[in-house]
């Protein structure tokens, strides 16, 4: 296929990625509820996050996982009502979060479904597709068009 041809009778691809995405965060969404891990998926990307690093701002937590503010702030919340993070406050417009120590007892359980839902995916493909699968999404995330 040559580089920039405009009519290529096929789905279109904006489409397909979003799909693609909400596809697989349903497999791991229903595999988090299996696990009985009381948890959804925008709160497994909140801890991700902050299992990384621990004391984000809620601003980088947002970048981090590609979320509006407004609902990082609301993910935070809830995990802090389910004792799953805490807060500290930086200022009146800022907070820190930390995962909890109950939100470490289960960081392992959590990775490991994840990590179960990560094979799974990796068995889809050969090492060569997905290394071209990584370099066009790498394409389409720096691309300024």
């Amino acid at each position: 296929m040559e580089k920039g041809i405009k009519n290529i009778e096929s789905p279109a691809l904006g489409c397909l990625l979003g799909t693609a995405y909400q596809t697989l965060l349903g497999k791991l969404g229903k595999a988090l509820k299996d696990a009985s891990l009381d948890i959804n998926t925008s709160d497994y990307l909140v801890l991700r996050a902050i299992y990384s690093k621990e004391g984000l701002q809620q601003c980088e937590i947002a970048e981090m996982i590609g979320k509006d503010k407004a609902a990082v702030c609301r993910c935070v919340s809830g995990l802090e009502k389910k004792g799953l993070v805490k807060t500290v406050s930086i200022s009146h417009k800022c907070l820190k979060v930390f995962p909890s120590q109950r939100g470490l007892e289960i960081k392992e359980r959590i990775l490991g479904v994840a990590q179960l839902r990560h094979d799974a995916l990796l068995d889809l493909t050969t090492k060569e597709e997905l290394a071209t699968f990584i370099r066009v999404l790498e394409k389409i995330i720096e691309s300024d068009s």
